[in-house]
């Protein structure tokens, strides 16, 4: 058996375990061919494997298994529940000790944009489950020019949604959303502040540090000093890996939810990993 296997095994009885602790209903009907906790387990390897959830399946325990197995909206539904739930969990369990040691970690918040097709793609208008002018974004970068010797401005368009996320200063991340690619970052945040009970805890509990966008907002620190932006290298880092959604083929606002929670676990799981090795 594979190192890999052996992780994906040892995950779907951690997770099922945990499904029926919390009493988080799994399978309805007839027996499943896969079931929900192995699904939930293939998408937190997909960030470690970089490998597709269904391709990962069929390579690894069954030829035969097909998409409509997995990306059924109603399981999906029942699968972003237990990632959410688990994520829930070990975050509680990250602050008790933080508590009990007395060392409590800073949090850091940022945006990247997720793109949902390329621009020619968009523009034909063909796109069904994320259409409408919400999604188109334009951000304006200054990179610097060999050429003329100094940093130029210049825009980008995309057409995607906004990921957002906020992790502690290890990497270890304790929430991730999306919401439309054309919305600011700092509205984003205050939405997410006013609808989140989970959010509202860890941004009124926690220092929370933010770039130059979330200028205004009074429980976040900005970071102008060069420490702060060093301690805010870390959420760069991390936000930059939801980059590889690409390769899913993802079609529903809810399987991008499971992805960027296996993305979120998965990534959570190296960190702590790195951070035990070097103590």
């Amino acid at each position: 058996m594979t190192p890999i296997l052996q992780i994906f095994y040892s995950l779907s009885q951690t997770m099922e375990s945990f499904a029926s602790i919390k009493g988080l209903k799994t399978n309805i009907g007839r027996k499943p061919k896969i079931k929900d906790w192995e699904i939930a387990s293939a998408f937190i390897l997909s960030y470690l494997t970089h490998m597709p959830v269904l391709k990962f399946f069929q390579l690894n325990i069954d030829n035969s298994i097909r998409s409509y197995h997995i990306f059924r909206r109603y399981r999906m539904q029942r699968i972003y529940r237990l990632l959410r739930e688990f994520m829930k969990f070990l975050t509680f369990l990250r602050i008790l000790i933080q508590l009990i040691l007395k060392r409590k970690k800073k949090l850091l918040i940022d945006g990247t944009i997720v793109e949902i097709s390329n621009i020619n793609r968009a523009r034909t208008h063909r796109i069904k489950r994320f259409s409408g002018k919400k999604f188109w974004v334009k951000r304006k970068r200054k990179l610097y020019s060999p050429h003329y010797k100094e940093k130029i401005e210049f825009e980008e368009i995309h057409y995607g949604v906004l990921v957002m996320m906020l992790c502690d200063e290890d990497g270890f991340v304790y929430d991730i959303w999306y919401t439309y690619g054309s919305m600011h970052e700092k509205k984003a945040f205050e939405i997410r502040y006013e609808k989140s009970y989970w959010f509202k805890f860890l941004v009124d509990n926690f220092e929370v540090i933010g770039d130059k966008a979330y200028r205004g907002v009074k429980s976040l620190v900005i970071s102008e000093s060069r420490k702060l932006k060093g301690i805010r290298q870390m959420i760069e880092t991390s936000i930059g890996g939801t980059k590889g959604f690409y390769y899913s083929r993802w079609k529903k606002g809810i399987t991008l939810l499971v992805y960027l929670y296996g993305f979120a676990l998965g990534f959570s799981f190296l960190r702590n990993l790195n951070a035990q090795l070097r103590a």
